[in-house]
């Protein structure tokens, strides 16, 4: 491992250590959530599709101010993609307004575009994107302790499993990136969560044939989804893993 590998896992174990806000899973995993960051059109077009053939569904984070431009990740995000991934159940969450760092901003207009961003979403759907992601993954000791209170749950980019409680101020969270000869890790991650009954969840960006370096390919997706359903895990959203993690724990019933 070199130095800045190093210095990345010391800084994801300090953040993860402060500021936190447990959310116990009392047992009542395992789970496994599929999220899409920044909302490129094939995370819906084609990840989207493919939840939909297993009769699951994800949670899209998205970045209004994104919305009909294109960059590295293809084209992003339509009106027509958000209106049909909500009516197909899957869950719109938010990035911000502009995807801006809060490593490049001041907390005030950081905290700022969080809101602007999830005021948005609902001027535009009448949903409240109570979840959120940070975009790149950048946390701070001060945005944890802001953002996180303003929402339901934040999400990072620290890798492992939400184990015996989540964090819901930095939800860790596992890239889902490269094509098939990427599959052994995902495999060996879904193992670990149904062992230790948790919360895995995975991220990706663009779904393509010739994916950027922070998507995958269709038959990664595919092939990561059917593990997950074939593993025994129940495959939810963000907001609907909160539901199930929150539900009370039924008691065995005596006769």
């Amino acid at each position: 491992m070199n130095l800045r590998s190093q210095l990345g896992r010391v800084r994801a174990e300090m953040l993860s250590s402060v500021h936190s806000r447990p959310l116990p899973l009392r047992s009542q995993g395992p789970v496994v959530s599929f999220c899409f960051d920044d909302f490129p059109r094939t995370a819906y077009t084609t990840g989207g599709a493919i939840l939909k053939s297993f009769g699951v569904r994800g949670t899209y984070y998205a970045a209004l101010g994104l919305m009909n431009t294109t960059n590295n990740l293809g084209d992003q995000l339509r009106q027509e993609d958000i209106d049909s991934l909500l009516a197909d159940g899957h869950e719109l969450g938010s990035h911000t307004f502009n995807h801006i760092s809060c490593r490049t901003v001041s907390l005030r207009l950081f905290e700022k575009d969080v809101l602007r961003g999830r005021q948005a979403i609902r001027a535009l759907t009448g949903c409240d994107a109570g979840n959120f992601a940070y975009p790149r993954g950048h946390v701070s000791i001060r945005s944890k302790k802001r953002i996180g209170a303003l929402m339901s749950s934040c999400r990072g980019i620290y890798g492992g499993i939400n184990g015996l409680s989540a964090d819901l101020n930095l939800l860790r969270a596992n890239s889902l990136y490269g094509d098939v000869d990427q599959r052994a890790r995902f495999e060996s991650l879904l193992s670990e969560n149904v062992a230790r009954s948790g919360w895995l969840i995975f991220y990706t960006h663009d779904i393509r044939e010739r994916p950027s370096a922070f998507g995958c390919t269709p038959a990664l997706f595919d092939q990561t989804v059917a593990l997950a359903a074939e593993s025994g895990c129940r495959i939810a959203s963000i907001k609907e893993a909160l539901a199930i993690f929150s539900e009370p724990i039924r008691q065995p019933s005596h006769s």
